[in-house]
Order: C-alpha cells, then sequence, then structure tokens
C-alpha cells in the first residue's frame, strides 16, 4: 500500500510543539478533523486514546504509529507529525518520539488497516528514511521522501 496515497493536503504536521503524548494525539487527530472534514472529533480522540491506554503505539527508533478502527469515518484517514526536540511516548525501547503517523479506518474494514501498518513497519525499518523524515522541513518535502522510500521498498 503506498502510504503518499492515503494523505491529503493539511494532514502532516512538521515541528510539532506537543510536549506529551496526550497533547500529541489532540493535536493528530484535531488535524485529522480538519484535513479529511470529520465530525465527531471527541469520539475519534477517544477511540485513539484507549486504544493507546491498552498499549503503546510507540513502536521504537523514535517512531509513534497510534491507530484506531472508528464507526465515523467511512475511508482510512492518515495524518503524520515530526517533533524535533522528542516527546516521551512510553515507547517500547524507552527513547522519545520524533515521528508520529496516526491512522483511522473504518470500524468494518480489517486488511487496508493491516496493510498501512505493515507498510509504514516496512518504510520505517530504513533508519535513513525516518531520519530524513524527521528532518523534513516542508509537509511537501515529507511526502517526497516518503514516495521515494515507497519507489525503493513497495
Amino acid at each position: 500500500m503506498r502510504l503518499t496515497e492515503r494523505f491529503v493536503d493539511n494532514s502532516i504536521i512538521i515541528n510539532s510543539t506537543s510536549t506529551d503524548k496526550e497533547r500529541i494525539l489532540n493535536e493528530l487527530v484535531d488535524t485529522l478533523c480538519s484535513a479529511y472534514n470529520l465530525e465527531h472529533r471527541d469520539e475519534i480522540f477517544e477511540a485513539v486514546w484507549n486504544r493507546e491506554k491498552t498499549r503503546s503505539t510507540g513502536i521504537g527508533c523514535g517512531l509513534a504509529v497510534p491507530h484506531a478502527k472508528i464507526d465515523y469515518v467511512d475511508r482510512m484517514c492518515m495524518v503524520a507529525a515530526t517533533v524535533e526536540k522528542g516527546l516521551d511516548f512510553e515507547s517500547f525501547d524507552g527513547e522519545p518520539v520524533f515521528l508520529l503517523i496516526l491512522i483511522v479506518s473504518p470500524g468494518n474494514t480489517v486488511g487496508p488497516h493491516l496493510k498501512a501498518l505493515s507498510s509504514v513497519s516496512r518504510l520505517l525499518a530504513d533508519g535513513m528514511v525516518r531520519n530524513d523524515l524527521i528532518h523534513s522541513k516542508t509537509p511537501s518535502d515529507f511526502i517526497t521522501i516518503l514516495r521515494q522510500a515507497e519507489d525503493k521498498y513497495l
């Protein structure tokens, strides 16, 4: 799955100033709702937050992939954020998170959601790709770097 096809205008936050997990998740959900013109903001946040409370989606190496399946969306939606100074996300490796990709899918789908998670893992296993995304200067740079990684790995 090509992740770049899932991002829409205004769905990438460069250098977020959020300082903790709850704030960055709120910022990501706000961005998601704005970029995709979604209603039910509080319900979406609650689903993402409840998923996060069961087990951290900070998978290590500076990356977190919060995600949830929600009945309030009719298609997969994705947003991303970079955090220049990093933040504590209770990651498995105990290291700060610098890059986050939020994936929200309809509650009745399984395949596309799992494919998106798999694509994120495959692309961002490359430390240089992660580093380049974290240091993106604009959303356009972010998409270009991600597209180049997709061309190489997918």
